[in-house]
């Protein structure tokens, strides 16, 4: 009897971790499902255009024939009466000139090294790798002369050194007597006729020209139309006879771009706002305010003018180039299209939680390529975490079968 009992127990035992396993069988099977995390992204709306600068500048003429001498560099920043350009007749002469600026600038940075050095060899040395981090970023930014001062002051602070580690009190004011000595023997053999050129106001000096700096002017730009702009760029407009310009002037920083673009793609500019320009030719991103959007009822296109003060070194500002303006930027969470879902009328995604379904809301901003940009959980902090709305790095669920809020996913 109790041999009986036994294997009784045992049998429902038995049928009872069965159906256990089968239980839970019928809840695993079919669960294979696909996940993604979610990522930051940012979503730009992007013109795409062909755009033409604009700026008040003024053409400096030379009559002189022979070979021209720079004294001033492109970009610079001059004052009234500041010597530009002296031609020289004879070409070596001009050869000469250069080498008399080189030791101008030589003897410019000597004379800011010498007597205000200072024998603390670690704040020296400290002050040498600023300078060089200094002139790394402004040549990864465009900016050369940026990066030319720090490269001034780079040799400030080696000079420095030296004099300190040689412990040379006569360092800097012999070399100085040397390149003075140069100096002064150059001058003198500069004999032969020459013709000098001044700036005829302050400003910014810039060698190359074009021949349109009249029709591409800034004071023409304040009353031009939509219509007055495309009969300028569509038109072969000629460029004026350069003669013997040497170069050309601008008084202010200010400077302009104009471009034409469909209505919907101007929509949502606002004037005095602040938009990022890429300016491909020379590598670099301005940040540029919007002066104005206008254009006329028969036309379905907008004139769209921006201005900047920044000056960078090596910018290129050929007449007419491509830009690219960033109009807005949206930041949020990517996820598939496919990943969407709607729970009791709410929008979001399944997410696998500890082994276990969840519903994650998820407020849609943008569509792009198979993906969904939506909103993050804290605008202010792109990686703030929430139990209800769809987070960074949250595991979506991107298909599987027989889902449902509170599965557990084995």
């Amino acid at each position: 009897m109790k041999k009986a009992i036994k294997q009784l127990i045992t049998a429902v035992i038995s049928i009872s971790v069965l159906v256990y396993a089968v239980f839970q069988l019928s809840l695993t099977v079919g669960t294979a499902i696909e996940t993604e995390n979610t990522f930051y992204s940012v979503v730009n709306d992007i013109i795409n255009t062909e755009a033409y600068i604009f700026r008040d500048e003024s053409l400096i003429i030379q009559s002189a024939e022979g070979a021209k001498s720079y004294l001033a560099e492109n970009g610079e920043k001059v004052y009234l009466g500041q010597e530009l350009c002296v031609t020289y007749q004879d070409y070596d002469e001009a050869d000469t000139q250069e080498r008399i600026n080189e030791i101008n600038n030589q003897l410019s940075v000597l004379e800011q090294s010498y007597g205000s050095y200072f024998a603390d060899l670690g704040s020296i040395n400290e002050n040498i790798t600023e300078s060089m981090m200094s002139i790394l970023q402004s040549v990864s930014q465009g900016d050369l002369r940026a990066a030319k001062r720090f490269q001034n002051s780079l040799l400030i602070q080696m000079n420095r050194r030296q004099a300190t580690v040689e412990e040379n009190d006569d360092f800097f004011s012999n070399k100085i007597s040397e390149l003075k000595r140069e100096k002064t023997a150059l001058e003198g053999s500069l004999y032969g006729e020459k013709v000098s050129t001044g700036a005829p106001a302050a400003g910014y000096f810039y060698t190359e020209v074009d021949g349109y700096e009249n029709l591409f002017s800034a004071t023409a730009l304040e009353s031009m139309t939509l219509k007055d702009f495309k009969a300028l760029t569509e038109n072969d407009q000629q460029p004026a006879v350069m003669g013997n310009a040497i170069g050309k002037i601008a008084k202010t920083s200010k400077w302009y771009i104009a471009f034409v673009c469909q209505r919907r793609e101007a929509a949502g500019f606002k004037k005095g706002q602040t938009y990022t320009v890429s300016f491909p030719y020379s590598e670099t991103e301005l940040e540029m305010t919007l002066e104005r959007s206008s254009g006329s009822g028969e036309s379905n296109e907008m004139l769209v003018v921006l201005s900047s003060h920044t000056l960078l070194s090596d910018f290129n500002f050929a007449r007419r180039q491509e830009v690219n303006v960033i109009k807005t930027s949206v930041e949020g969470l990517k996820v598939r299209t496919t990943a969407l879902r709607n729970e009791d009328g709410q929008t979001g995604v399944y997410v696998l939680s500890d082994n276990r379904v969840v519903f994650k809301t998820a407020e849609v901003l943008r569509e792009n390529g198979g993906f969904y940009l939506v909103a993050l959980p804290d605008s202010s902090n792109h990686t703030v975490r929430s139990a209800t709305k769809l987070s960074l790095h949250d595991t979506v669920i991107l298909g599987g079968k027989n889902l449902y809020v509170g599965k557990v996913i084995q």
